[in-house]
């Protein structure tokens, strides 16, 4: 079975408060390593992690890794934790070849009929339902009180959850995705979730995702949308809320930025870019296992062995193309290749416009603290809190700040 001796120097560890808190320093310590180097990604399971922007192209594009976590030497031998239950789930994320072009074209057929106009619409009425709650008090937390419902419900919708469920679906979600000791039961409760959505879309089809997939002439059984719905809610709730609570902590604390939302002076698009640049939501993902045993940039990567792009360290990469003009979008937040990110314009229409809607009600907005801390686990790199002030009363009704 492929392992890391113990007997060699400490390794960074992609998990716990301290990650959460400092990333960087552990990209630092990796980048020093190489452009492919070890970390430990939960308690005595390593992988190897890239965080070149250019090794990390060559990986997205080469055929001879597969996706598919029954490659996992680690796996199949049982010494996997329950918690990096995210990592061997099925679905589109984990699929190779002509399986995945199946899945991807009928993935990619359902979000193009999506209608985004409806979907911003959809954002701005729960988003200003969510304002209302708490701008009578003068402060709130915008992670926990906005970014992370306004992204959820609206997902929920498109998928055709009933409302009611929102709520357990996000705890499932976020148990998975932060790599809890509760992360295989929060699966099975998902999975659970799913299955009941699928039988019911069967019966009753309407005009959502989950109808839409299971209509599709690709034909998925019943396991396969359920897999490809888990993956639109792991891959799409928790990225898009951690985009809008970064984007919102920069607009409110970064100095290119403070200050300058009133007069218009910056869009809420250039921030939600500089945000995939220097907070990417997802922050260790896009695992690869290597069929055979193969170098990678000089590294030897063994058979059955994850291989991580950090989407967070690649952006960070000294060495990434135009990552200091205005405009980058050099970064790999969106990922690249055949596994390329299928709900780009999704989640940008979801982030920008609950961005927009909370910048416009709230239009004193400030962060008292500049601090930020991030959630647990190596997959994500989300803001815990995003604590703000403004002067307390009904906001609903205000005057556009001006902000495109």
């Amino acid at each position: 079975m492929t392992t890391y001796s113990t007997h060699r120097p400490s390794l960074p560890r992609l998990f716990g408060e301290s990650f959460g808190e400092r990333p960087d320093e552990a990209y630092a310590q990796l980048r020093t390593a190489g452009p492919v180097a070890w970390a430990e990604i939960a308690d005595g399971v390593y992988a190897l992690v890239v965080t070149s922007h250019a090794a990390a192209r060559e990986l997205l594009a080469d055929p001879e890794y597969t996706r598919d976590p029954g490659a996992w030497e680690a796996l199949a031998h049982g010494t996997v934790p329950p918690s990096l239950a995210f990592m061997y789930g099925g679905g589109l994320h984990h699929a190779d070849g002509t399986e995945h072009a199946r899945l991807r074209q009928a993935v990619d057929d359902c979000l193009a009929s999506v209608d985004l106009h409806e979907v911003r619409r959809t954002v701005r009425k729960l988003a200003g339902d969510m304002v209302d709650v708490f701008s009578p008090r003068g402060h709130a937390d915008l992670m926990a009180e906005y970014a992370d419902r306004v992204a959820l419900q609206t997902l929920t919708t498109l998928l055709g959850l009933p409302p009611e469920t929102a709520e357990r679906i996000g705890l499932h979600a976020g148990a998975l995705v932060a790599a809890a000791p509760d992360a295989a039961s929060a699966a099975a409760e998902l999975g659970q979730l799913l299955r009941d959505l699928v039988a019911a879309k069967r019966a009753h089809p309407g005009a959502d995702l989950a109808s839409w997939l299971l209509a599709h002439p690709a034909q998925l059984s019943d396991g396969e949308a359920e897999q490809q719905l888990a993956a639109l809610v792991l891959l799409g709730a928790g990225p898009t809320a951690a985009w809008i609570g970064s984007t919102l902590h920069i607009l409110l604390t970064d100095p290119e930025y403070a200050g300058e939302l009133v007069g218009g002076a910056v869009t809420i698009r250039q921030a939600m870019d500089r945000t995939l640049s220097l907070r990417c939501p997802v922050a260790n993902s896009s695992v690869h296992y290597a069929r055979q045993p193969k170098f990678l940039c000089g590294v030897h990567v063994p058979a059955g062995t994850p291989v991580f792009v950090s989407h967070a360290a690649t952006a960070l990469d000294p060495m990434r193309p135009h990552r200091h003009e205005t405009r980058d979008r050099s970064h790999l937040a969106w990922s690249a290749g055949p596994h390329r990110c299928p709900a780009q314009s999704l989640a940008v229409s979801i982030a920008e416009t609950a961005i927009e809607t909370v910048v416009d009600a709230l239009w004193d907005l400030s962060a008292p603290v500049p601090a930020i801390s991030g959630k647990p686990g190596p997959f994500q790199q989300c803001p815990v809190h995003v604590g703000v002030l403004f002067s307390p009363g009904n906001h609903r009704m205000a005057p556009p700040s001006g902000v495109a």
